[in-house]
């Protein structure tokens, strides 16, 4: 099973490098697994340092990752209304990613502060983190759909879990090396906003090759152009 990943990261590789959209996809992914990563390794040590107790600290965390998920499921809900509301899929990823970045922003401008205002802006920062990476995720798999032929949709899906998971895991890594404050956040915070402005240009509409016309409902037949898996 493990001697298959190599051969998966190398045709996941080559479709990014033969299409925009494909590589700003994949390269979202690893932002936002960035995301997640200073998330779920900086926030318990808040609330344990906010209530006092390392017990009262990890009932407030379960209770902000119930929070966080409802916050994505929300965040993915609203996707099609993002995407209509920007005029594109790709415009609908960077005001989505944006907003998870403004969340990162306000985490990291409060992590020294314990004020009840700033642990107020803290939560609102916690959800919106949440917020984009659910309304992007779903606008980042419709584009992937597009560009991607059937047989090669594994592999690139397969590739965009890789890359966030491997980033995320570097993320633990060098955060665990910073001093706990604004700093780590900050530097997350930049790393996402990165995965945002890479959409700041609509996609190359070329494609390597084109492999057919798909159905598309009522609205007529889809022509985007689509990769050939390798």
């Amino acid at each position: 099973m493990l001697r298959g990943v190599p051969v998966t990261v190398l045709d996941g590789l080559r479709l990014g490098g033969r299409d925009t959209v494909v590589r700003r996809v994949l390269l979202g992914a690893a932002a936002a697994g960035s995301a997640l990563a200073a998330i779920e390794l900086l926030v318990p040590g808040r609330t344990a340092a906010l209530t006092g107790a390392t017990g009262s600290g990890a009932m407030v965390y379960a209770a902000l990752s119930c929070a966080g998920f409802v916050c994505s499921g929300v965040g993915s809900h609203l996707a099609p209304l993002t995407a209509r509301a920007t005029g594109s899929g790709e415009r609908a990823v960077l005001v989505s990613l944006a907003a998870g970045a403004g969340g990162l922003l306000l985490l990291g401008i409060t992590a020294s502060c314990a004020h009840p205002a700033a642990t107020a802006l803290a939560v609102v920062g916690f959800g919106l983190v949440y917020l984009g990476l659910g309304a992007a995720a779903p606008n980042e798999n419709d584009l992937l759909h597009r560009r991607v032929a059937g047989a090669g949709r594994a592999t690139a899906l397969s590739v965009q879990s890789l890359a966030q998971q491997l980033v995320g895991a570097l993320t633990g890594l060098a955060v665990g090396t910073l001093r706990p404050g604004p700093l780590p956040w900050l530097l997350t915070c930049a790393v996402l906003l990165s995965g945002a402005l890479l959409w700041r240009r609509r996609g190359d509409a070329r494609a390597v090759r084109v492999t057919g016309v798909r159905s598309h409902g009522r609205g007529g037949p889809d022509r985007s152009p689509r990769i050939s898996p390798p």
